[in-house]
C-alpha cells in the first residue's frame, strides 16, 4: 500500500526548493518521517545533508533503520542515527536521524552546522524544550546561512504561531487516510491498577469477533511488564504473542515489536508507539491515559518524568493509531466525564521544565539572556531565574556579571544537568569518577529501590555496611547493590535480593557507562584511587544548596539554608551526623498535613569540609535581640554557610548604643511602657506646645514624633534591660529637650500653677487652640476681683468657678463681671445649701 505522503512529494519538493523554510502538517502514519528526508536527497542533492530531529531515542534509530532497509542499506552508511548511547554515522552519511538535544551539543562544535543543507523538526508538536531552543537557534543560522534550509512538520500542529514565528514559510497540509475507530470507555475504581483495568478491556476485546493486531498504552516500563505478565496468563481460542515496546529495551526486542508474528501480536507500549512509529496489522488500541511528563523535580533539582493522565490531544492520537490501515477500535479505561475535563494538550516543556542545561548551552553560544534569542515559548521568568540561580550556585556563571566561567564551559561539555556534570568534574580531578558517575546516574533515571516504606533498608541489609573510611553515606550501600546487580547480569531474583529492580539498574549501568565515556573524552580519568571523602566533597560542591543540619541527634529534624523545615529518612543511614547533604529533597504531604520536606540519599558532611570548599560562603552576623522573658537586650550571634545556620548563640555584650536603641524602639511600639512617663511629663509638653503656638517667634520645640524619639533614647541610653528605664523618672529628660533659659520662658509665659488669695496654687491646664483653664472652689477666689492673665499678660485664664462639692457653677474669662453681677444671687442658693461654709 503506498505511503499518502507520496501524492505531495512533488508539492513538497517545490516548496523546500523555492524557499527555505516549510511548515509540513501531516497525520502520522503517513510516511513524512521516512520519506521527506529521501525525497531531498534523491531529488536535490545539491542541498547537501539532512538531519532528522525526534523527540526520542527509539524513534531516532528505528526510523533510520527503516529508511536503511527500504535503500537496501545498514545503518552507518547513507542513512544513520544518533542518540544518548547510540550512533551509526559513518563518512558518506546523508539522512541522519538525532534526538533533538544532539542538535544543540553538535552547534557548540560545529556553529556553522558544515555540510548539512536541511535541517528537518519531525513531530515538532511534542515541543520539548530542545525543539523550541533548537529551532530559535536555526532560525538564527538561517541570519548567516542562506543556504540552509528548514522543514517543520508535526501529525496535528497550530500553524498560525509558527506562520508568525517563521517569516516567509510555506505552509503545506499533506492530507493522509485515517480510517473510522469506534471509540468506547471502560472506567473503573480509581484505586483498580492500570494493567488490572486493561487485561479486562483485553479479555472483553477477546471476546468479540474482531481481528488484528492490539496496542495496549502504559505511562512505563514497570506497568508494561505487569500488563505482560497478565497477557501471558491469559486463557484464548488463538495464540497471542504479547511484546513490550519501550525506549530502554534491548534494540532486538524493540525491533521484534515491529516484526510480523505467527498469532495474534499484543505490543505493550509507551507514548513512543503514540505518533513516532506506524505498527503495521494494528487494529485495535487500548489506552490507560497515563505518560509520564517530563517536569521539573525539586526533590532531585532537575527534571524527573511524573506520572499524569494524558491530553485530548493524546488521546485522539493513541486512538489513531487503530485506523490507520482498516477501521478499528479503541477502549479507554477512563470515563466520557474526566476525557471532557483533561487539557486539550500537554504544555510545551519549556514551561514546565528545569532550564538550567538549557540556558547553560546558551550562554556557550553568546546569548546571556533569552530576550537575546527570541523563542517560540517564552519560559516563566520564575524558571529562568531559578536556573540562572543554580548555575551561579555551582560557579558555571559568575555571581555579579552573569559571565560564563571556564567551569561553565567546562560543565557545557557533559549532556547532562549541571549539576551532575559538576559532580563527575570534581570527581574526576579527585580520581573517584567511577563511583561518582554511578551516583549521577542514580539521580538522573528512575529509582532502583522500592521507595515505599522500608524499601531502602532492605537494601541497608543486603550491603551489610554503610560506611567507607568512616563516613556514612546512603549511597554506599546502594553502590554496592548496584555492583552485585552488574556481576550477576542484573538476573531479576539476584536483584531482588539485593533490594533493588532489574531493569532500572541495567539503565543506571548504562547511562553510568555513557557519562564515563563522556568525561574520558574530556580527559578525566575514571580509576578509583580516591576515598570517600572525595566522593563527598563531590556531591556537596555539585549539590551545595541541599545542605542540611540536625536539629538534635533525638530526632530526624533538620534545617535547610532556604529556612525550610526538614525531615531526614527514617531509612538513612545517618544517625550520628550533624552536617550533611541530600541527594533528593522531596516536598510531601498528606490528607490535612502541612507539606514538609523528606531528605533521602543523604550523606555526611564535617563542618571543617565547608572551610575547605567554600571559604568564600561563610556569614557572621550580629544583631541585637529582645528576649521577652527575661526583658533584656541581648546579642545574638548568627553564623551561616551557604545560607544554612550553623550556629545561634546569644550573649550580653550587645553594645550600650545598640540596646539603648532596641529598648527605645520597644517603647515607641509600646510594646514597653515608661512608668515615668505621667501626667506631669504629658502636663509640660502641653504648656510648651501651647506656648509655642501663640509665641512662635521664641522658637519653642513642639515635641513632634522626632523630638519625642530623642528623648526617649537619652532616658534608655546605657540601659539594656527594661528593669533600668521602667521606673527611670522622665520629666527631668523631656525639659532637657529645651535650654534652661527655655525652660525659664515656659515657666514664665505658661506657669503650672498660679497663687490664689487663700493661699492655694490653681493648676493650669493647656490644650493647643484652646484657652487656658484653672479651677478652684468660690471660697479660693475671695479677694481675686481681675482675671488672672499668662503669657506677658497676652490671654486671660478660663476659671471654672466651684461650688464646696466641687461642682462647677460658672466658666468665666470676666471676674469682675461675675462677682458684679451672677454672684449675690449665687450667694443666696448656696450659703442656704452650705450654712458651714464662708460666704461673703
Amino acid at each position: 500500500m503506498p505511503l499518502p505522503i507520496l501524492d505531495h512529494r512533488d508539492a513538497i519538493l517545490a516548496a523546500i526548493g523555492n524557499d527555505r523554510r516549510l511548515i509540513l502538517t501531516s497525520p502520522t502514519g503517513s510516511g513524512k518521517s521516512t520519506q521527506v528526508p529521501q525525497y531531498i536527497i534523491d531529488r536535490q542533492p545539491e542541498f547537501g545533508g539532512v538531519l532528522v530531529l525526534q523527540p526520542r531515542r527509539l524513534a531516532a534509530r528505528m526510523l533510520a533503520t527503516r529508511v536503511a532497509e527500504e535503500r537496501d542499506q545498514q545503518p552507518g552508511g547513507e542513512i544513520g542515527f544518533i542518540t544518548r548511547f547510540e550512533h551509526a554515522v559513518g563518512a558518506y552519511t546523508r539522512i541522519t536521524y538525532v534526538t533533538d538535544g544532539i542538535l544543540l551539543r553538535r552547534l557548540q562544535d560545529d556553529p556553522l552546522l558544515e555540510g548539512i543543507g536541511t535541517i528537518i523538526f519531525d513531530e515538532f508538536h511534542e515541543r520539548s524544550v530542545n525543539a523550541d531552543l533548537g529551532l530559535a537557534m536555526i532560525r538564527h543560522l538561517q541570519e548567516k546561512r542562506t543556504d540552509l534550509r528548514l522543514i517543520v512538520m508535526s501529525a496535528t500542529l497550530d500553524t498560525r504561531i509558527l506562520i508568525d514565528y517563521l517569516p516567509g514559510s510555506n505552509v503545506l497540509a499533506a492530507e493522509g487516510r485515517q480510517y473510522p475507530v469506534d471509540i468506547s470507555y471502560l472506567p473503573g475504581d480509581n484505586k483498580e491498577a492500570p494493567w488490572d483495568k486493561a487485561i479486562r478491556a483485553l479479555r472483553q476485546l477477546l471476546a468479540t469477533p474482531a481481528q488484528g493486531d492490539i496496542l495496549i498504552f502504559m505511562p512505563g516500563a514497570h506497568e508494561i511488564r505487569r500488563t505482560i505478565e497478565l497477557c501471558r496468563n491469559l486463557k484464548s481460542a488463538e495464540r497471542l504473542v504479547c511484546l513490550p515496546l519501550y525506549s530502554n529495551l534491548p534494540p532486538e526486542q524493540q525491533a521484534a515489536a515491529m516484526q510480523p508474528v505467527d498469532g495474534r501480536k499484543i505490543v505493550v507500549a509507551t507514548n513512543i508507539a503514540e505518533t513516532s512509529l506506524t505498527i503495521d496489522g494494528v487494529r485495535h488500541v487500548i489506552d490507560s491515559g497515563l505518560a509520564r511528563i517530563n517536569r521539573y523535580d525539586a526533590a532531585r533539582g532537575f527534571n524527573m518524568l511524573q506520572l499524569e493522565p494524558t491530553s485530548k490531544f493524546s488521546a485522539d492520537q493513541r486512538a489513531g493509531r487503530a485506523g490507520r490501515q482498516a477501521p478499528g477500535t479503541c477502549i479507554r479505561l477512563w470515563s466520557r466525564h474526566q476525557q471532557d475535563s483533561r487539557p486539550p494538550s500537554t504544555e510545551p516543556e519549556i514551561r514546565r521544565v528545569d532550564l538550567a542545561e538549557p540556558l547553560l548551552q546558551l550562554r556557550t553560544f553568546g546569548f546571556r539572556s533569552l530576550d537575546k534569542l527570541p523563542l517560540l515559548e517564552t519560559p516563566t521568568p520564575t524558571a529562568v531565574q531559578i536556573a540562572e540561580q543554580e548555575l551561579r550556585q555551582i560557579g558555571a556563571i559568575d555571581r555579579q556579571t552573569g559571565e560564563l566561567t571556564q567551569r561553565g564551559r567546562a560543565l557545557v561539555r557533559y549532556p547532562a544537568h549541571p549539576r551532575l556534570a559538576c559532580l563527575m568534574l570534581e570527581a574526576g580531578r579527585r580520581g573517584v569518577l567511577a563511583d561518582a558517575a554511578m551516583i549521577a546516574a542514580i539521580l538522573s533515571e528512575a529509582p532502583v529501590y522500592a521507595t515505599r516504606k522500608g524499601g531502602f533498608q532492605r537494601v541497608i541489609d543486603f550491603a551489610g555496611k554503610t560506611e567507607r573510611d568512616g563516613l556514612a553515606s546512603d549511597f554506599f550501600p546502594l553502590l554496592d547493590a548496584l555492583e552485585h546487580a552488574h556481576h550477576v547480569r542484573f538476573d531479576r531474583q539476584s536483584c531482588e535480593d539485593a533490594g533493588i529492580y532489574a531493569s532500572p539498574a541495567r539503565q543506571v549501568w548504562r547511562t553510568r557507562d555513557y557519562f564515563l565515556a563522556i568525561a574520558r573524552r574530556e580527559g578525566l580519568q575514571s580509576h578509583q584511587s580516591g576515598c570517600a571523602a572525595d566522593l563527598l566533597k563531590s556531591l556537596l560542591l555539585a549539590f551545595p544548596e541541599h545542605l542540611a543540619k540536625r536539629r538534635d541527634k533525638g530526632t530526624l529534624l533538620c534545617d535547610l539554608s532556604d529556612g525550610r523545615r526538614a525531615e531526614l529518612a527514617r531509612e538513612s543511614t545517618l544517625r550520628q551526623a550533624e552536617l550533611l547533604v541530600a541527594g533528593e529533597c522531596r516536598e510531601i504531604s498528606g490528607p490535612g498535613t502541612e507539606s514538609r520536606v523528606l531528605l533521602t540519599l543523604v550523606s555526611e558532611v564535617p563542618r571543617e569540609w565547608l572551610d575547605e570548599l567554600f571559604p568564600d560562603e561563610w556569614e557572621i552576623r550580629e544583631e541585637p535581640v529582645w528576649d521577652i522573658i527575661r526583658k533584656v537586650v541581648d546579642l545574638h550571634v548568627t553564623i551561616r554557610c551557604l545560607g544554612l545556620v550553623l550556629e545561634n548563640s546569644r550573649s550580653p555584650e550587645v553594645s550600650e548604643e545598640i540596646a539603648a536603641a532596641m529598648l527605645a524602639d520597644l517603647v515607641r511600639k509600646e510594646h514597653l511602657q515608661l512608668r515615668g512617663w505621667d501626667k506631669d511629663v504629658k502636663a509640660w509638653i502641653e504648656r510648651v506646645r501651647w506656648l509655642a503656638d501663640i509665641m512662635p517667634d521664641h522658637g519653642l520645640i513642639t515635641y513632634d514624633e522626632t523630638e519625642v524619639d530623642l528623648i526617649v533614647h537619652e532616658i534608655c541610653a546605657g540601659e539594656r534591660s527594661y528593669a533600668g528605664i521602667r521606673t527611670k523618672p522622665c520629666l527631668p529628660y523631656v525639659k532637657n529637650a529645651l535650654t534652661w533659659k527655655a525652660q525659664q520662658f515656659v515657666e514664665e509665659m505658661a506657669p503650672e500653677r498660679i497663687m490664689l488669695p487663700s493661699g492655694r496654687r490653681m493648676q493650669i491646664d493647656y490644650v493647643v487652640g484652646q484657652t487656658p483653664r484653672g479651677r478652684a472652689r468660690i471660697q479660693d477666689l475671695y479677694g481675686l476681683d481681675e482675671t488672672p492673665s499668662i503669657a506677658g499678660g497676652r490671654v486671660k485664664l478660663l476659671i471654672e468657678i466651684q461650688a464646696p462639692n466641687m461642682r462647677a457653677v460658672q466658666i468665666t474669662d470676666d471676674l469682675r463681671g461675675f462677682w458684679a453681677n451672677l454672684y449675690p444671687e449665687l450667694r443666696k442658693q448656696l450659703s442656704k445649701r452650705y450654712p458651714k461654709h464662708e460666704w461673703r
